[in-house]
């Protein structure tokens, strides 16, 4: 073929090829919206976690600082946007995925993340995809009495358990339980004060049938409750205890990165430590865990499909990071998942979870994988239809703009009096939860000790103008909790400059001296507080990020009115 020829050749194979690339996109383009979901037929019920935690675009700041590989094929995406939402429902239903348990929370009335719910309940493909609620109830202790159990029974009577999209076993609505001891001991507690002395269980008990009742008077046959273990847990006094509670079942949200690490000595490497384990171990750890189903048979665990660990966008200098997670092997532990499932007559597996983004458990399309974790489960659990596996579409393919968080709010001036809005200040997932505004002031609970609690991303401003940091704030222990061992409570300022960022993408950088603290009263009153910025030797610098500690009193809520730099 002459040159000529060759030319003319490739040029009309380039143009048949472009006509039908835009034949196919004017195709798509004529779906506004995102394509009906194809649901594909799974051997074994696919239930997979969901964690509601990306409220905000914080929240994806942190992940977007440290891992920006790992980006979502939705972008930095509004979680509670119904058609976010319904990109996920197809894209878990189109891979045998038929029911997300969504982590939920309520504390005395006060509900947190149900961003991701709302959104769901006014998706238009909801009907495809069931969905249930982890009730997260890691709250302070004194947070669950009889009156509170009447009043979270009463709204998952009137929002959820009678809608056709939440998930039942026989009828039951079901409700995965996070932390059965603190319900438990806030109503032993309520009734020693009531001059009632009771056992251990008993205050389940009490609980549970306080919701049981009310579920049946409203016409349905009870509540399926699910126990959130530690799957580690093979004692049968254990088990026996929890099934006498009235629970028929167990799961475990994630294993960490120290989880498989100690379940695992015999397969460790020399590259292997607690903080730092494969998936080599991480899928062996999983394979123990479903075994306790057939040692328990009347109380099993749903078996697991973890799906990793890296907390580097949370943690950073203690983060634990699960290496060596390939498409591979996320697809060889599916298909012995299958088998085992097989060989037992067992009828679901869980995915913990699919985008829990900040701790590096996550399978959902992302930059880094695509859809390959996603496709792993469908070869390995579902039937292939006829004509072929849905196609795997994104917006991208079809030329939709991705739906977005704004860009992270940044205060122009480094002076906050908290007016009606947290005014660029949010929680720290690890050391902070509740975050809010009431009565002028910026309101937060203490969720773990020696951790930030609130961070901010200010605008860039040279830390030589100002000396001084002061605040005015209240901190008021739990009424249970006290002190705890705290002799000398103090609050810490850590800031991150341009030049040495808190957190990078790097996650090499040392900031520990970057801190500036002061002793702090916990009283429960308002107490005015300086600090002395220029006695640390690393105030200096262009500062663009701030985190702060009220205290280290574990369960205590603090009020910030005001803080500003002088």
């Amino acid at each position: 073929m002459s040159c000529m020829k060759k030319k003319k050749h490739y040029a009309v194979r380039g143009t048949a090829a472009l006509l039908a690339a835009l034949t196919a996109a004017v195709a798509w383009g004529k779906s506004a919206y995102v394509p009906e979901p194809r649901p594909v037929k799974s051997a074994v019920e696919i239930t997979a976690l969901y964690y509601p935690g990306t409220e905000h675009m914080p929240e994806w700041d942190m992940v977007r600082q440290t891992r920006p590989e790992i980006k979502p094929l939705l972008g930095w995406y509004d979680e509670g946007d119904p058609e976010n939402i319904d990109w996920q429902i197809k894209w878990a239903v189109e891979h045998g995925i038929s029911s997300f348990c969504v982590d939920w929370y309520w504390n005395r009335g006060s509900r947190r993340l149900e961003h991701w719910v709302k959104g769901y309940y006014r998706a238009k493909f909801r009907r495809y995809l069931k969905w249930y609620m982890m009730y997260a109830n890691h709250n302070q202790p004194g947070s669950h009495s009889t009156a509170d159990q009447i009043a979270v029974t009463r709204y998952w009577l009137e929002n959820y358990f009678k809608t056709p999209e939440y998930y039942t076993i026989g009828g039951k609505p079901v409700v995965v339980l996070w932390q059965l001891s603190r319900i438990d001991e806030d109503f032993i507690a309520e009734a020693a004060a009531k001059g009632e002395k009771m056992a251990k269980g008993e205050g389940v008990k009490r609980a549970f049938a306080i919701s049981e009742k009310m579920v049946r008077d409203a016409g349905l046959p009870g509540i399926c409750w699910i126990n959130m273990a530690n799957a580690k847990q093979r004692d049968p006094k254990q088990h026996a205890f929890v099934q006498s509670l009235g629970f028929v079942g167990q799961m475990t949200y994630n294993l960490g990165a120290t989880g498989p690490y100690n379940m695992c000595p015999e397969a460790r490497t020399p590259e292997d430590s607690p903080r730092h384990s494969s998936f080599d171990l991480m899928a062996l750890a999983a394979k123990k865990i479903w075994e306790v189903a057939d040692v328990y048979p009347e109380l099993p665990f749903w078996p697991l499909l973890p799906t990793g660990w890296d907390d580097r966008p949370r943690s950073f200098q203690n983060a634990c990071v699960t290496y060596g997670r390939t498409q591979e092997k996320y697809r060889i532990l599916c298909g012995e998942a299958r088998r085992f499932c097989e060989r037992r007559g067992l009828k679901r597996v869980v995915i913990a979870p699919v985008n829990e983004w900040q701790e590096g458990s996550y399978i959902e399309p992302n930059e880094e994988y695509g859809f390959a974790m996603y496709d792993a489960i469908r070869d390995a659990f579902c039937e292939k239809p006829a004509g072929g596996w849905p196609k795997n579409l994104s917006p991208k393919d079809l030329g939709r703009p991705l739906r977005e968080f704004p860009p992270v709010i940044r205060v122009a001036k480094p002076v906050w009096e908290f007016s009606g809005t947290t005014e660029g200040w949010y929680r720290q997932p690890y050391g902070g939860g509740e975050v809010e505004c009431h009565d002028g002031a910026l309101t937060f609970v203490i969720n773990r000790r020696h951790n930030f609690n609130i961070r901010c991303r200010p605008q860039p401003f040279a830390a030589e103008k100002f000396r001084k940091f002061s605040l005015r704030m209240r901190i008021t222990p739990n009424a249970r909790s006290g002190l705890g061992d705290v002799k000398a409570p103090a609050l810490r300022l850590k800031w991150g400059t341009e030049a040495s960022p808190i957190i990078s993408s790097k996650c090499t950088v040392d900031q520990s001296r970057s801190v500036a603290s002061a002793p702090v009263t916990c009283d429960g009153g308002w107490h005015e507080y300086t600090v002395d910025l220029t006695a640390n030797p690393d105030w200096r610098g262009k500062v663009n990020e701030l985190w702060f500690e009220a205290a280290d009193v574990l369960h205590a809520r603090v009020a910030v009115d005001r803080m500003k730099f002088e």
